[in-house]
C-alpha cells in the first residue's frame, strides 16, 4: 500500500477522533483551560512516542524545537482548536464543520502552494477546486 495513503488515513482517523472530542467538551468550561489540558495529554502521548521516531543525524534538539516553523505551527494549531471549540459551542455540526474548514483552508493554501512551493496546477486539480467551491456552497446552505 502507498505510504502516503496510510499516513493520510492515520490523519483522517485522528481528525474524526479530534472532532468527536471537540464536540463533546464541557460547554461551561474555560476554553483556554480545556486547550491547556488537551495539550498536556498530547505532550504525554508525543513524549511516549518520541523514541520510536528518528531525527536527521546531527540535528540538535534545540534546533528542532526553536525555529520559526514550530512557532507558526503552534499559532495555527491554537487558532484551529479555539475556532472549532467555539464553533461547536454555538451549534456547529459534526457533519459539515470539518469538511467546510478543510475545504476553505485548501483554497487559502492554493496561492501559497503555487507561488511559494511551486506545486503544479492541472485540469484535474482545477476541477477539484471547482467541486470544492460547489461543495462549500452546498454545505453552508440551510
Amino acid at each position: 500500500m502507498n505510504q502516503i495513503l496510510v499516513f493520510l488515513g492515520i490523519a483522517a482517523v485522528g481528525n474524526a477522533i479530534y472532532h468527536l472530542g471537540q464536540k463533546t467538551l464541557s460547554p461551561g468550561a474555560n476554553p483556554m483551560v480545556l486547550l491547556m489540558a488537551v495539550y498536556v495529554v498530547a505532550f504525554v502521548f508525543a513524549a511516549a512516542s518520541a523514541p520510536f521516531f528518528q531525527s536527521a543525524a546531527g540535528v540538535s534538539w534545540k534546533a528542532q524545537v526553536f525555529s520559526w516553523p514550530v512557532l507558526v505551527l503552534g499559532g495555527g494549531v491554537l487558532l484551529i482548536e479555539i475556532g472549532f471549540l467555539l464553533a461547536y459551542r454555538v451549534g456547529g455540526g459534526l457533519q459539515w464543520s470539518g469538511v467546510a474548514v478543510n475545504a476553505a483552508s485548501a483554497l487559502l493554501l492554493l496561492p501559497v502552494a503555487l507561488l511559494v512551493f511551486r506545486e503544479r496546477f492541472s485540469l484535474a486539480r482545477g476541477l477539484g477546486i471547482l467541486f470544492t467551491l460547489v461543495g462549500l456552497a452546498l454545505l453552508t446552505r440551510k
